[in-house]
């Protein structure tokens, strides 16, 4: 039985907050985002919190399946595994894409405006219905494409395809000595850098296929960073609560500044201060960093971090289309810098009630219901 890493439950609520902040500053309501960037451009690079949860959710895994993948991957185990996976993603994706789907239809029966149409077309709602948006084949070079109902999902997509070849991943790695770790995390590292280098240049703009490299490489480094946390040598050399103030404070640096120029590079360069982060904070002590984590505020917020993170989009959408109807023009046009805050502010309180809800009377029982019909447990 596994032990439960407490800490990093809390920062996948941060990091969940963070992309939420991102989306709705950048993209509904960019007014946020441009007075927000008047001070600093953390939220503007917000994005790169989702390549975060793709090295996190690694470690995770490892940490969880490390004794049932470790000699063998085993029909049983197998089937057992990436149906937990299933029921642990599936059932708020389907529910928060039946959602849209009301949305269209009150949009044709009731507003009497444009329906399943653009990025909303029912080619798009099968690929999303069966998590293969990230395939569309019919996408420009690089399969830059725009298939997803719910925007941020098109990381459910690739994730559940990395679930498929992980405990394949875990078998291999697990195996190699430390020094070929250190290789294949550098080789995994540079790898990341070619990729976005010969895409688009970012990681917030890989999308379609090249994503699924974009997650499982990430994913790797997630393993070979829980190797590095597993044989606990580590903490022979380094001060862990330095170590967390160090990954904290190159985190922030990277992130509160935008290079317009490469950017290819500035993304990069984050993702071993992920891997520290992780590292820094995974054993519980007496820091106030730890302290912080492991308040039960922290903890909740992490409990429901997936509920925010799939839930708050379609809110985006439904607040904008009811401003539209009801003062006929577009969301916030006319706020001022004060008005645009404080939006944002109530807009993260009901994405975090909405979240709270989902997780609760959605997202658990219907996890609970599929693992003790199919599983039995």
């Amino acid at each position: 039985m596994y032990k439960h890493i407490k800490t990093l439950t809390s920062l996948r609520g941060i990091a969940a907050l963070v992309v939420v902040v991102h989306h709705f500053s950048y993209y509904a309501l960019p007014k946020t985002g441009s007075t927000i960037s008047a001070y600093s451009d953390f939220f503007k690079n917000g994005y790169l919190w989702v390549d975060f949860f793709f090295i996190l959710s690694g470690f995770i895994m490892t940490h969880v399946y490390i004794e049932d993948f470790y000699l063998k991957v085993s029909l049983d185990k197998y089937r057992s595994y990436l149906f937990s996976r299933f029921a642990r993603i599936y059932p708020l994706h389907i529910f928060i894409l039946s959602l849209f789907v009301g949305l269209e239809i009150v949009k044709t029966l009731l507003l009497n405006t444009s329906a399943f149409t653009g990025k909303f077309n029912l080619t798009a709602l099968f690929a999303n219905i069966f998590l293969l948006q990230a395939f569309d084949l019919s996408c420009p070079p690089l399969l830059w494409c725009y298939t997803y109902w719910n925007e941020p999902a098109w990381s459910v997509s690739v994730e559940f395809v990395i679930y498929c070849a992980f405990p394949f991943l875990l078998l291999f790695l697990l195996r190699n000595s430390p020094k070929n770790d250190l290789m294949i995390y550098s080789c995994t590292l540079l790898s990341i850098l070619l990729l976005i280098t010969f895409t688009r240049g970012n990681l917030d703009s890989i999308v379609g296929i090249p994503s699924i490299a974009r997650c499982g490489l990430e994913c790797i480094l997630g393993i070979t960073t829980y190797k590095v946390y597993h044989r606990g040598n580590y903490k022979k050399y380094f001060n862990l609560n330095l170590l967390a103030i160090i990954a904290i404070t190159w985190i922030f640096l990277i992130m509160h500044y935008y290079w317009h120029y490469f950017r290819n590079l500035h993304d990069w360069l984050i993702l071993p201060a992920f891997s520290l982060l992780i590292l820094g904070v995974s054993v519980n002590n007496n820091s106030v960093i730890s302290k912080v984590l492991n308040s039960r505020s922290m903890l909740y917020l992490g409990t429901i971090s997936y509920s925010i993170y799939m839930v708050h989009w379609f809110l985006q959408e439904l607040l904008k289309l009811l401003w539209l109807e009801n003062f006929h023009d577009v969301f916030g046009k006319g706020f001022t810098a004060h008005q645009s805050l404080t939006s944002l502010g109530v807009f993260l309180m009901i994405v975090l009630l909405a979240a709270s809800f989902t997780y609760r009377f959605v997202e658990v029982p219907m996890r609970t219901y599929l693992k003790s019909t199919i599983l039995g447990k």
